[in-house]
């Protein structure tokens, strides 16, 4: 009988599988933005500086026309701040090395700065402030 069993639960799963397989498709992901989500935690004491930085990149952007990230600041927990960005073009936006936006938004930093030099003097200082970081790429269904 345990025999039996054995050999109908076998033949059961394999043909389950079997179906599976013939019905497997490719599906796309349909009706959702992709996003990255950035969270930090800046070192004790940094964050009005931090905030003072995001301020100068938020006026680039906004001379720039490139979407900034929604921005978080946290009232609990380990991190200060989470950053969102839309990914404008989904997962393929991760190609770029230097995407078309970030060069815009660059060259609008460098005008406001007065020079290359200074924005990465900015960049360092900005990095000083971060104790630590993560960052990860989220989906949002679109009901």
């Amino acid at each position: 009988m345990k025999k039996l069993l054995a050999v109908t639960t076998v033949l059961l799963l394999v043909a389950t599988i079997a179906m599976a397989q013939d019905d497997m498709k490719p599906v796309k992901h349909e009706n959702v933005t992709w996003h990255n989500v950035v969270k930090v935690d800046f070192k004790p004491g940094q964050v009005w500086r931090a905030k003072e930085i995001i301020k100068i990149y938020e006026a680039a952007g906004a001379e720039a026309g490139t979407p900034g990230p929604e921005k978080f600041w946290f009232e609990t927990g380990k991190y200060d701040l989470m950053l969102i960005w839309k990914m404008e073009d989904g997962p393929s936006d991760m190609e770029w090395r230097r995407s078309e936006r970030n060069i815009k938004w660059r060259k609008a930093l460098i005008e406001q700065l007065g020079s290359e030099e200074k924005v990465k003097e900015l960049q360092q200082e900005y990095s000083g402030l971060i104790s630590s970081s993560t960052n990860e790429i989220c989906r949002k269904e679109i009901n």
